[in-house]
């Protein structure tokens, strides 16, 4: 619980001065001498372990001191002291600072999460070390609505997401039933359709949300990677648009948007570690902050989902394949002996050898006259994916000290990959998101969601901004 200081609680002023000697000498004195200070303290069952120091002078507020013990840190207990300070001082002050060192990324990354910005800098302000004026405004924050453009494959969706949490309005116009003739995404069908729905799909989002463009604070769209003439498409869209009514052009990575489709769903606690498995992608992403993306791995050949299509393909299953492999491997048993693929101590994947080996096993079988039973075969093949996916992602877990993990991209909405991963973060006790099924495929939510925080990143385009087929996330 949080809980503010009494000056007459001497065992818990003395509890504070024993845990934070090396800041706090006497809080007492402090308490006695100077009206405008006060403390918020973090309290689990009778122990201090973490506090906020701050001084409230008038109509300003200012934060002196803010800390959590080390074995308590990143549990969230900074965020909590924070939020509770800020929601007590609603209505009574015009603005909080604090200073903080320059190389202190993890406390910055946290302010401004609560929306301080940058005011100055001053130098050499700890022992030769630059220091940080920031301020947060208590002023209400205006909402931003972000309008999201996807049409990076065969989706062509709109969507309008208020501060990057909160969906308004998303619209999706599928054309998987165009290509499953063809038993996957045909780039040149795919561009036309794309030409053909854009301006539809705008006009029923902006109906469905009771908005107009002019409500609209700022335009994202994916501009990579994907089909390149269907990417081209949504950004000739976002960049009309945004010509047209004023608004910010926003450049959003399509896996920074699979990766913030979580976001809709719960707010991202960092540091973190991202599984991102697709059609197109299988990765490893390690953040510690809002849009800072470090790769720890990807795969070296197939991803997951085309994996999953191939083997789809050898056993008779239409495209596309997961969901329904996903629900024969429930059906099925694990009788079929697979390989685990590049099972290393990198934190790179490679299915294409997992894949073969279905295809060999398919047809080694039909060389002996035996029947393949492919509910079985479905559950061997997914049983292995989900080994070789879990095992990297835990390892990576451990060694980056993480207990936040989250999924995305179409091949996170497959229930056996959800239930295994479940399953065992609650054994190991790490916080787990899994986005929406809806959030799951591409849609526009998720370009809108991540495309807030780029442009909180400084992340604006001018009409220059072009659309790559491939695009490394940075």
């Amino acid at each position: 619980m949080i809980v503010e200081l009494d000056k007459n609680n001497k065992e818990l002023i003395e509890q504070l001065e024993h845990h934070f000697h090396y800041v706090l000498m006497d809080v007492l004195s402090d308490l006695e001498s100077n009206p405008f200070s006060n403390y918020l303290l973090y309290i689990d069952n009778g122990d201090i372990k973490g506090y906020i120091n701050y001084y409230l002078m008038y109509d300003r507020a200012e934060i002196a001191n803010f800390d959590v013990l080390i074995e308590y840190q990143n549990q969230g207990i900074g965020t909590k002291l924070l939020d509770n300070l800020i929601k007590k001082l609603e209505g009574k002050v015009i603005n909080i600072t604090l200073e903080v060192r320059c190389d202190n990324e993890k406390a910055i990354s946290l302010y401004k999460k609560f929306n301080f910005i940058d005011k100055a800098l001053r130098k050499n302000y700890y022992n030769g070390i630059d220091g940080i004026l920031m301020e947060r405004s208590m002023d209400k924050m205006k909402d931003v609505y972000v309008l999201g453009i996807e049409s990076s494959c065969d989706e062509t969706s709109f969507s309008i997401v208020k501060n990057g949490c909160e969906e308004i309005a998303t619209v999706v116009s599928s054309q998987i039933d165009i290509h499953k003739d063809y038993g996957g995404v045909v780039p040149e069908i795919a561009s036309r359709a794309h030409v053909k729905n854009v301006t539809f799909v705008l006009e029923e989002c902006l109906t469905k949300a009771h908005m107009t463009m002019d409500e609209i604070d700022l335009i994202a769209v994916s501009n990579g990677p994907g089909l390149i003439g269907s990417l081209l498409v949504g950004l000739e869209s976002a960049k009309t648009l945004a010509w047209l009514y004023h608004k910010p052009l926003i450049p959003v990575h399509h896996i920074a948007g699979h990766i913030y489709a979580n976001n809709l769903v719960k707010r991202l606690s960092f540091p973190l570690i991202a599984l991102v498995i697709s059609g197109g992608h299988t990765e490893l992403i390690y953040m510690d902050k809002d849009y800072s993306f470090k790769k720890l791995g990807s795969t070296l050949d197939d991803a997951v989902g085309e994996c999953y299509d191939k083997v789809g393909k050898v056993i008779d299953v239409d495209y596309p394949a997961g969901p329904k492999i996903d629900k024969m491997a429930h059906e099925g048993s694990h009788t079929y002996n697979l390989p685990m693929p590049l099972n290393d101590a990198s934190y790179n994947f490679s299915f294409s050898g997992l894949k073969s080996a279905v295809i060999n096993l398919v047809h080694n079988e039909e060389q002996r006259g035996k029947e393949i039973n492919k509910e079985d075969l479905a559950c061997s093949f997914q049983e292995v994916v989900v080994d070789i996916l879990t095992k990297k992602t835990l390892n990576a877990l451990d060694e980056y000290h993480v207990k936040n993990l989250i999924l995305a991209g179409g091949v996170s909405a497959n229930r056996g990959i959800r239930e295994r991963f479940a399953n065992l973060c609650e054994n190991k006790n790490i916080n787990y998101t899994f986005p929406e099924i809806k959030y799951c495929t591409d849609n526009a939510a998720m370009i809108a969601a991540a495309g807030y925080y780029a442009y909180l990143d400084g992340r604006v385009a001018d009409y220059t901004l072009n659309a790559y087929s491939n695009m490394e996330l940075k």
